[in-house]
């Protein structure tokens, strides 16, 4: 494959060639959601972030196995169904608190044009699959049985905190017992909780119970892609302790696990934590509801200004911004399609020409350094300032011309829509205001018309016509463009 691609491993703190172990496969686990609640746009960060990952993947020719979890059991869950199905046998509840959030999940997911993952496991699926892995920790010594619960001994794992890359004495230090909890020592985690009172619980060989979260990935991750795979990844949040807990369950029970470990940065809202108490919590619905049939563009080219490593920082200025950004590529397009209209397309020579081949490479340069996207987003703009300056004040075209804009047509495509997922060169959803796509550019047309007949003021009524339903008209040497008013 063209160019070597290099990911930031959080396991190794540095950039490592990627390597997959079976290419051109890539197998790919990400922690998916825990649904209590509806999905946030920190969720949505993380979502396209691996989704833009998997898409880079698979554009430069691997063939990805993409599998992301859902976490339908937890105390979360639990504590929602209480809240929202009072009276209610609590067992049922909790799977309608799951079901309903995960619907909204999938739903959001889709709204953002986020593909779907090629696997989608819940955890309530794996009840019988963890049993045995626990089984199988405790056979090797690694795990033992407390009172009904299953803990896993931190004592007994193989270099404890190299993923956290923490000293195990020093997080000693700082660890407590909680009131309840049976373990031997503070850092012990749960592979197996027992019973409370009503909640939903499975029988297990130490008694009725339901696993604990580390415990999930670790099963699931291993049956779907095997004991070894390439990349695993998740929030910042997570490396301590879910996935340093889940290398050294894995590793107990002598897996090898996963390669590659990327963790993204964390989002803020006009730099505090998202908190429904601090009033900033922002849904993704909410969001999209809020700013219209583009607004999962405004959300992503946010998402793709920032490094994944890094955090973001959301506020209503930023989206403002991006919003005039995103209208420098959709102008583009319209101008390119009115160009079209006056060409035989049949005729463009193909291949692409080294001046436009350039900005394909220096894209692919930043995304194969550890998917820089503010870099590889900053080639996309460079690329429209050249499309600019080629029909600058240009009514007609020479035939070397046309091509180098079909092909930066072709290109820009390609890269935004492929593997950044955006809709730069759609209009979105297919109505503004009660009229269709089609009924406007009908009525710019006869605008255009009714100018060559020098009839301006009949024009300015169809102008004025527009305004009122959110369409801006831009009168230009190639014609007349016109976009929706933000």
């Amino acid at each position: 494959m063209e160019n070597t691609i290099y990911i930031y491993n959080s396991l190794t703190r540095k950039k490592d060639k990627f390597l997959p172990i079976n290419p051109p496969q890539v197998k790919m686990y990400v922690c998916g959601p825990t649904v209590y609640d509806q999905p946030h746009i920190g969720h949505a960060r993380s979502a396209y972030i691996f989704d833009v990952i998997r898409r880079y993947l698979t554009y430069k020719g691997y063939k990805v196995t993409f599998v992301r979890n859902v976490t339908d059991v937890d105390d979360k869950i639990i504590d929602k169904a209480r809240e929202e199905y009072k009276g209610e046998d609590l067992n049922s509840a909790a799977q309608q608190v799951a079901k309903k959030y995960l619907d909204a999940y999938h739903e959001d997911m889709q709204q953002l044009s986020i593909l779907p993952p090629d696997k989608e496991p819940k955890a309530t699926e794996y009840i019988p699959a963890m049993r045995k892995f626990i089984e199988e920790l405790i056979k090797r010594g690694v795990a033992y049985v407390s009172g009904g619960d299953v803990y896993f001994d931190i004592k007994k794992a193989k270099d404890y905190g190299k993923l956290s890359h923490q000293a195990l004495d020093k997080m000693e230090a700082g660890a407590r017992i909680a009131p309840g909890e049976k373990k031997k020592d503070p850092l012990d985690f749960a592979l197996w909780k027992s019973a409370k009172e009503n909640e939903p619980s499975w029988d297990s060989e130490w008694g009725k119970g339901r696993p604990g979260w580390h415990v999930e990935c670790s099963v699931m991750s291993s049956d779907i892609l095997g004991d070894e795979f390439d990349i695993h990844g998740g929030g910042l949040d997570l490396i301590f302790p879910h996935h340093e807990n889940e290398i050294a369950q894995s590793e107990g029970a002598g897996k090898k696990f996963a390669r590659y470990w990327l963790h993204h940065g964390l989002l803020t809202i006009n730099g505090q934590k998202m908190s429904k108490s601090l009033g900033n919590f922002i849904a993704v619905k909410d969001f999209l509801s809020k700013h219209g049939d583009n607004a999962d563009d405004y959300l992503k080219l946010l998402f793709l200004s920032t490094h994944y490593k890094h955090p973001v920082d959301y506020n209503d200025q930023k989206i403002g911004e991006i919003k005039k950004e995103r209208e420098r590529f959709r102008i583009l397009f319209r101008k390119l399609k009115e160009i079209y209209n006056k060409r035989d397309l049949s005729k463009m020579p193909v291949g692409i020409e080294e001046d436009i081949d350039r900005f394909r490479k220096e894209f692919e340069a930043a995304m194969d350094d550890d998917f820089n996207t503010p870099q590889a987003l900053a080639v996309l703009f460079d690329l429209v300032t050249y499309a600019n300056k080629l029909m600058h004040e240009k009514s007609m075209f020479t035939d070397k011309e046309f091509s180098q804009l079909a092909q930066i047509n072709e290109l820009l495509e390609k890269l935004s829509e492929d593997v950044f997922g955006l809709g730069f060169s759609s209009e979105g959803e297919r109505s503004i205001r009660g009229s269709s796509f089609e009924e406007v550019e009908d009525k710019i047309r006869a605008r255009d018309l009714l100018k060559k007949e020098k009839k301006y003021s009949e024009a300015d009524i169809i102008r004025r016509e527009l305004e009122e339903i959110g369409i801006i008209l831009e009168d230009t040497k190639e014609g007349t463009t016109w976009r929706k008013k933000t």
